[in-house]
């Protein structure tokens, strides 16, 4: 009964950490502040305020694009989802990836702003996403550490307390197991014997119980790491391959980069 009682429990931890997940929030990630530079673009945040959502929008786009140039007087103009910035010869080419709105006091609008701008104009955008997918990471071996970081802290605790507390009881009865099989071995008292081998059976089934118990806490700690979403969070692909004009004093051509 035991044994079955503790299996029990195992298997309700099971349940009870597949209910644990991140709760959605309405503000971006990124709210709080975020900027990145990658080797073709920035990638940042900007907010500004506004008597309406495009004057504050249009004030949130000049303060990037001012940001990034350290010049004033620049003309901007909002396209879509693309920012279009002209002074007289200068050309920049930016993008709104996200963009959050909230209404302030007064009756004026904050606007934010996700905005990736390259650094040269026929420069090409690194990919840029917002995504609650974490690809694969060798973390899911480690019961706990996926989860910790996707933003299920709790979750991750319960998954490695739960597995230590597994391997916890295997150590705890296999130590009594042994102890009692070497009291049986000690003793030539019929009875005695008797009494240390029913002890170190139920210790031995004790034990088999919490190895099954570790092992499925182990097995679904990995495939919860694997599918289960997580916090909202940019992500900015790297380019490792790619094809660009290359010139020099003496030739021009095209190069074939790879970074490593």
């Amino acid at each position: 009964m035991k044994a079955y009682l503790i299996l029990g429990c195992v298997m309700l931890f099971s349940f009870v950490a597949t209910g644990q997940s991140v709760s959605s929030v309405k503000r971006p990630v990124w709210l709080d502040g975020f900027f990145e530079e990658v080797e073709y673009s920035y990638v940042e945040k900007t907010s500004a305020v506004g008597s309406s959502e495009e004057k504050a929008r249009n004030q949130a786009a000049r303060i990037v694009i001012e940001r990034r140039l350290n010049t004033t007087g620049l003309t901007v103009r909002i396209q879509g989802d693309s920012i279009i910035v002209l002074n007289s010869d200068l050309t920049v080419k930016a993008r709104v990836i996200d963009e959050f709105i909230e209404q302030i006091l007064d009756g004026k609008v904050r606007v934010h702003l996700l905005v990736q701008t390259a650094k040269l104009p026929w420069n090409q955008y690194e990919w840029v996403r917002l995504s609650t997918r974490y690809p694969f990471s060798p973390r899911v071996f480690l019961p706990g550490m996926e989860q910790i970081y996707k933003g299920s802290v709790t979750k991750g605790a319960l998954f490695i307390a739960g597995e230590a507390a597994a391997v916890g009881g295997i150590v705890a009865f296999e130590s009594l197991r042994a102890s009692k099989k070497s009291k049986f071995n000690q003793t030539h008292d019929v009875a005695a014997r008797r009494k240390y081998n029913d002890d170190a059976n139920r210790m031995r089934n004790l034990r088999n119980g919490f190895i099954v118990g570790a092992a499925a806490i182990y097995l679904w700690n990995i495939i919860d790491g694997c599918v289960a979403k997580g916090e909202e969070r940019v992500w900015i692909k790297k380019v490792k391959m790619r094809i660009e004009p290359q010139v020099t004093s003496q030739s021009a051509g095209m190069a074939l980069v790879l970074n490593f």
